[in-house]
């Protein structure tokens, strides 16, 4: 349980995770839930599940609707009572509030500034389209405003901004990600604001950028994770019961 507090709000972050052998022993995934609400003004909430920090699905609580961010290639993936779970994880780590508070007392805030980066998702072709992605990762607290921009221009169509992804070490990744068609010589740049940082920081993009974690091939990787995924949608449905009956007692 990751606790973050100050005089004014405090968010209780609940993480439930499984470990998952693959068939030999040089593989291991984890799949997690996370649960994590605020008692902040704008009252955070989230609700989803993971694969080794890979997005799965995840609660849209506006919506009600679970969206899935699987590849292109997969079929829909659907969790039977996924809102109505993600509703009562909301409510228990709400009542859990006042305990931590009572518990914790009033520690020092932890601030730890992002460091972040953009890149495209496939070399860049004028006229056609693409997926810049602007990686924000290592920072706390959670969080955190993402911006676009084409030419000096703000963009918010088609723009999507990823759930938090929580590392070993407490901090957060998040991901951004503008799908858009560009024309020669255009200019795209991401802006991040964390109370971390002394002002709002910029990257632009460059077309020698290297995707961080880049790998040869990772076609091979996304189909033996969505075999993986697809495998495991019954144990966690399976282990929404376990979580109500153990870790929120």
């Amino acid at each position: 349980m990751k606790v973050e507090s100050n005089m004014m709000k405090l968010r209780v972050i609940l993480v439930m995770s499984v470990i998952l052998p693959a068939a030999t022993a040089i593989f291991v995934h984890r799949l997690s839930v996370l649960c994590g609400c605020s008692n902040s003004v704008n009252a955070e909430t989230e609700f989803f599940v993971s694969l080794n920090q890979n997005e799965v699905l995840y609660e849209d609580f506006e919506t009600q609707k679970q969206i899935t961010r699987l590849p292109p290639f997969m079929g829909p993936v659907s969790v039977p009572n996924f809102y109505d779970n993600a509703v009562d994880c909301r409510q228990i780590c709400l009542q859990k509030i006042p305990s931590v508070i009572a518990a914790a007392g009033n520690p020092a805030e932890a601030q730890v500034p992002p460091d972040f980066s953009i890149y495209t998702k496939h070399n860049v072709v004028p006229g056609e389209e693409n997926n810049f992605i602007c990686f924000v990762r290592n920072f706390y607290p959670p969080h955190i405003t993402v911006n676009w921009t084409r030419n000096g221009v703000s963009v918010t169509e088609r723009v999507y901004i990823s759930q938090y992804s929580l590392n070993n070490d407490g901090t957060f990744d998040l991901f951004s990600t503008l799908t858009s068609s560009p024309s020669e010589g255009d200019e795209y740049s991401c802006t991040v604001e964390h109370q971390a940082l002394d002002s709002p920081q910029t990257r632009t993009w460059d077309e020698s950028v290297i995707p961080p974690y880049e790998t040869p091939s990772v076609t091979p990787t996304v189909v033996f994770a969505v075999g993986i995924v697809v495998g495991i949608m019954g144990l966690f449905t399976g282990m929404l019961f376990v979580i109500k009956a153990s870790c929120f007692r």
